[in-house]
């Protein structure tokens, strides 16, 4: 008897619960929460955009788990748009000795330009960056010196415009993890000597930036004043 009683209980907590869900009100409410999270998403995705920002002072030392946090925005680099699906992204996490080689070779490109007192400088100072990762660019079939970049169509440009979506991807990826960025093109980035103290070969691969990465000393810059507003760089065209 008392388990008739429990089944006729819990087959009126399914009638009631199945008809909760049939009600405007529920169905509505329903409705709602399945959208809710969908736009907090985009309001995060959003806002994470709005906030990167170049990041010049870094702490000494990286976070805990910056490795991971690293991996996984590689992830998300190499989920960047790639008309071709040639995947030219490659990724050189330095440790001590390529940083070094990579510093001392930037110091005698300034050294030899602006002298040896700038050299030194520079040198103090880039080798106080916490965290060093190199992207780089495989030459495709028809890359000739780096591709013809003056064809539109050229798949040199695909690759290195696919290349810069996923430095972006990159560096938002480690931004919304608490990891500050700064993306260098500086010269010594297309040295000769770059790629060997780096440890690619440059008949098949080029540079496209290094990456430092670390915690922001102090508060992340204010967004810049934009010289064009969406008014001044969005058309609609008929």
């Amino acid at each position: 008897m008392r388990s008739i009683i429990y089944i006729l209980v819990a087959a009126a907590q399914l009638l009631i619960a199945a008809n909760a869900f049939t009600t405007p009100t529920t169905t509505k409410q329903l409705f709602s929460q399945l959208h809710a999270r969908p736009q907090a998403q985009s309001r995060e995705v959003h806002k994470n955009i709005l906030t990167r920002r170049t990041i010049n002072e870094f702490e000494p030392t990286l976070p805990n788990n910056w490795e991971k946090a690293l991996e996984k925005s590689i992830e998300a680099a190499i989920y960047a748009p790639n008309h071709k699906r040639t995947e030219p992204w490659r990724f050189y996490l330095l440790g001590p000795k390529s940083i070094e080689k990579v510093c001392q070779l930037n110091a005698e490109i300034v050294s030899s330009k602006k002298g040896e007192e700038a050299g030194q400088k520079k040198l103090k100072r880039w080798l106080q960056m916490p965290g060093w990762l190199v992207v780089t660019c495989v030459k495709g079939a028809d890359d000739n010196n780096n591709g013809d970049f003056n064809d539109p169509t050229s798949l040199a440009r695909e690759d290195y415009a696919a290349c810069c979506c996923a430095v972006q991807n990159l560096c938002l990826s480690l931004h919304s993890q608490g990891i500050g960025t700064k993306w260098t093109t500086g010269p010594v980035n297309f040295d000769p000597k770059f790629a060997e103290a780096v440890g690619f070969d440059a008949e098949e691969e080029y540079t496209v930036g290094t990456l430092w990465f670390g915690t922001a000393v102090g508060s992340s810059p204010s967004p810049p004043n934009k010289r064009l507003a969406i008014e001044g760089t969005f058309t609609k065209v008929e």
